[in-house]
Parts: C-alpha cells; structure tokens; sequence
C-alpha cells in the first residue's frame, strides 16, 4: 500500500482542541484522505493551541523540523486567523476603537498569505505533486455584528489565494445558525461534529494534483 505524508500547521483546531482525543480535525482529515487515496496516511501534528497568524509564520520559517517535513509533504493542511479575529473582538469589548478590526485583518492578511508563499517555495523544487488545503472561519461570535463582518472579510481574502495546489474548504455557512451543534461547550472550538464538518469539506474539495 501506498503511503503518504501529511503535515498539518496551525492553532487550536490543527491541535483538535474542544474533542477528544482522535476526534479533532487532524485525525478525522487523515483517515477521509486514507479512504479516498486508498493509502496509509502517516500525519505529523504541529499545531499549537492559540496560535496567531504570526506565530504560525515564525514557526514555517525557522522550525528546521517543520520545513524539513513541509519539504516531504504530500498533504498539508492549515489552520490560521482564528485566534487573531477573537483576540481583536476581546479587544474591541474592551474598548470600541473602529481601528481594531481593521488592523488586526491587515496584520492577519499579510500573514496568511506570507504562509502559503512560504511553504509553496518550499515546495517549488519538489513538483507540484502535493496539495495544500485550508479551512475559512467560522464565526464563534454570531450574536456581535462586528464579527461576522470581519470574518466573511478575512475569508474573502483567504479564497482570493486560491490556486493550483492550494484551496479553501468553505465553512463558513456550515456553522452559521448551528454552532450550538458544532461548537463544544467553551462555545469557541469545534466539537467532534463541528471537526468531522470541517474534515468532510476538506475531503470534498479532492486530491488533484496529488492523485
């Protein structure tokens, strides 16, 4: 049997936080994309709970394990922005100041795409046998108008990075009006439900060009 190497990066979804054990994304991606290659899938986790876009960034570019790994990647999944968005409406909370969001969406923007950029170079003198898959956000704040706002904004950039290898799986509207269903009870992460989701809409986004 064929075997492929998956790596995922991230913050506290890559990790699997609010599930239990095997129940988290990684896990629930791992064994779709098992089934659909019809191969084992051997996954590296380097998620790290509460991770900003930045922290994520530092990590691509100086962990000599994860670049090293990245390089064998055949899958790659990436999880990132969450933590920036809830951190500036913990802000905003505390003090309404119209640059908040703003700010914190540039900052996450430039970030993200700096990411992506990273690892395809990283990629680029191995082929293009390999895939990147990403996930848009969900809003774990339904009820404060701000939020949704931001978060349909920052999706809107994560789809305009789109190509070739690297896609988004849409979530957004797979949560909106049942994240009692999908979130565990901090009422911020996913649950095993809202994880299989997250898995399940990466899964039908395909293989190509790695299959």
């Amino acid at each position: 049997m064929a075997v492929l190497i998956y790596v995922a990066v991230g913050d506290s979804l890559t990790v699997g936080v609010g599930a239990w054990p095997g129940s988290g994304l990684v896990p629930q991606y791992r064994a779709l994309a098992s089934k659909a290659a019809n191969a084992y899938v051997e996954s590296i986790n380097f998620g790290k709970a509460g991770a900003t876009t930045g922290d994520i960034l530092r990590l691509v570019k100086s962990s000599p394990r994860l670049r090293f790994m990245l390089v064998r990647a055949d899958i790659i999944t990436l999880t990132a922005g969450g933590n920036d968005l809830i951190r500036a409406a913990k802000q905003f909370a505390r003090k309404p100041d119209p640059h908040v969001f703003p700010e914190a969406l540039r900052e996450c923007r430039e970030h993200y795409a700096e990411i992506v950029n990273t690892i395809r170079t990283l990629k680029a003198s191995h082929g293009n046998r390999y895939i990147i898959r990403a996930a848009d956000l969900y809003n774990p704040y339904p009820k404060v108008p701000e939020a949704a706002l931001w978060v349909q904004r920052f999706n809107r950039h994560i789809d305009s990075l789109q190509c070739g290898n690297f896609k988004m799986a849409l979530v957004y509207g797979q949560f909106l009006g049942r994240e009692p269903e999908m979130l565990s009870a901090d009422g911020l992460h996913p649950n095993k439900q809202g994880y299989r989701t997250i898995a399940e809409q990466m899964n039908r986004l395909g293989y190509r060009p790695l299959l």
